[in-house]
């Protein structure tokens, strides 16, 4: 083969990638964002990770849990109303809260000064248990709110990882036996502030 094979080579594949290129460029608008097919699930079924989410946005997901299990207890003793406050509450928490949730907690709390975007709320609340596609995926969104809501309360316990239990906190899986284990521990000390 010489230059002149390759050159004709060469022409004949520009002929026909122009077609596609022309044609690209003569399709249609790009859709709205809110058109768009939302992320597919992984293979395990759980919906995209909340693992990089702003701090706030998980104290909110992790304080709307905590509402949805003082739910049933006050509908065991009567107050079914109160119940489903706290269960509607939990969910407007869990999904929108993070920037309410960050004007409310000490300083020591806060990984940073700013607040949570309105596109990173919007983020999470297309993710985990609190939308359409989490509650179809429900065990294993569920297992992922669980976690999150673990590591948020050992946040919390060991004041933003800055006290004397964020070693041994961190130390191994967490659980809310371990959780409640150490600070349970210190308070017994007489130790509130380490």
């Amino acid at each position: 083969m010489d230059a002149s094979d390759l050159r004709a080579l060469a022409k004949e594949r520009e002929a026909r990638q122009r077609p596609a290129a022309a044609a690209a460029a003569t399709t249609s608008p790009p859709l709205p964002d809110s058109w768009r097919a939302k992320p597919a699930p992984s293979s395990r079924g759980a919906m995209p990770s909340l693992s990089g989410a702003h701090r706030s946005i998980l104290l909110a997901r992790m304080f709307g849990v905590g509402l949805h299990l003082l739910s049933p207890l006050f509908w065991m003793l009567g107050f079914g109303r109160l119940a489903l406050l706290l269960l509607l509450g939990g969910v407007g928490l869990a999904r929108g809260g993070g920037a309410l949730v960050h004007g409310a907690v000490p300083p020591m709390l806060r990984e940073t000064e700013r607040p949570p975007s309105k596109e990173e709320m919007d983020a999470a609340a297309g993710a985990g248990l609190y939308c359409v596609a989490g509650v179809r995926n429900f065990g294993p969104n569920l297992a992922s709110e669980w976690a999150m809501a673990l590591e948020s309360l050992a946040f919390v316990c060991t004041y933003g990882k800055k006290n004397c239990l964020t070693n041994e906190m961190y130390r191994g899986e967490l659980s809310l036996g371990k959780i409640a284990g150490l600070v349970w521990g210190k308070l017994r000390e007489g130790v509130v502030r380490c």
